[in-house]
């Protein structure tokens, strides 16, 4: 079988333009029927496998998502990289995904593969490097940038997390039970870790509840399981936990804070149904119900993160009509297990 190595060539060898074949390869209804018979005729004679990507290239549209985040290996993460796919598919769109890691060059590098590239728009996960933010309002004045999980001051738009809701749910949660929580803050790495220690502050002030808050150190770092396991031996070992219930700021917090507990021997049953303290989280990571013992915590709408945030860039490069509010924020559901 002959091996065709370029779409202009296949074009000739069917008897079409070039743009009839790109049409077709793109979507096969978009081409007439005639067209599509010598097309599918061609391509049982020959090897060929068009290049979508440069294809697109050549059009204004490339028909491609830019979808910037943290790290692939956050399962959090990963959930809402998979509902941007699925959502863009509905619309011919495909995602080119790019990871951080915390480190600025990278980040760097990363927009701007989506802008060589020619990205229909980008969804961002904010990392905590602000280096990279005088470049974001620049590229969000020229083309669709939609704020994920959390924001930058600026932002034009954004899809995430209601935070008032749900930490306001764990900590009233928390109260309801008889507990008086202390509030085990996350790393410094994004918006979320100011606005949940806010609203823990808020809902104990207005409970007439003095807040805990638990003395972390500043921390950038991303690891937040061996971040959050070290001070908590720290503070164990120092005397410095306080409070009979545990909020942390997210799940992997939560993991690292569980683990402290286990091997300090902290973590036991005080009677056959409620632990001597109670650990809740936040996110609803997929192994929180696997830890041991299995996590309380608030789940978060990743699904409609995800539609949400490619409706509205769809709407912004007008794919379609549907007028979509510039900040959406999403509640949660609290998910009841046995650590708390």
């Amino acid at each position: 079988m002959k091996k065709v190595n370029t779409m202009e060539e296949f074009a000739a060898l069917a008897g079409v333009s070039r743009p009839t074949a790109s049409k077709y390869f793109e979507k096969k209804d978009a081409v007439s029927p005639r067209s599509r018979m010598k097309i599918e005729a061609m391509l049982k004679e020959v090897d060929y496998r068009p290049n979508l990507l440069a294809s697109r290239l050549m059009r204004k549209d490339s028909k491609i998502i830019g979808v910037l985040i943290p790290s692939l290996g956050d399962p959090f993460y990963a959930s809402i990289v998979r509902s941007i796919a699925m959502n863009a598919l509905v619309y011919g769109y495909s995602v080119m995904i790019e990871c951080s890691y915390g480190d600025p060059a990278l980040e760097s590098k990363a927009i701007e593969n989506f802008l060589s590239v020619k990205v229909a728009g980008i969804c961002y996960a904010p990392s905590g490097i602000r280096q990279v933010e005088k470049k974001l309002h620049r590229i969000q004045m020229e083309l669709p940038l939609v704020f994920i999980d959390a924001v930058f001051e600026g932002a034009n738009y954004s899809v995430r997390n209601n935070n008032r809701q749900t930490i306001g749910l764990i900590t009233d949660y928390m109260l309801g039970a008889g507990r008086h929580p202390a509030f085990f803050p996350m790393p410094n790495v994004n918006s979320n870790a100011q606005e949940r220690l806010d609203v823990y502050l808020d809902t104990m002030k207005a409970s007439d509840e003095s807040p805990i808050v638990l003395p972390v150190g500043q921390s950038l770092r991303w690891d937040f399981e061996e971040w959050a396991r070290e001070e908590a031996l720290r503070m164990i070992r120092s005397n410095q936990l306080d409070g009979d219930a545990i909020i942390c700021a997210n799940d992997r917090v939560a993991f690292g804070v569980i683990s402290a507990m286990f091997s300090e021997g902290l973590i036991t049953f005080k009677d056959q149904n409620a632990l001597s303290i109670s650990i809740s989280g936040h996110d609803n990571q997929p192994l929180s119900k696997f830890t041991c013992p299995p996590l309380t915590t608030v789940e978060q709408d990743v699904e409609n993160i995800g539609k949400c945030a490619i409706d509205m860039i769809m709407s912004l490069i007008g794919v379609i009509s549907d007028e979509i509010e510039n900040h959406i924020k999403l509640d949660g559901r609290l998910i009841i297990r046995e650590s708390a």
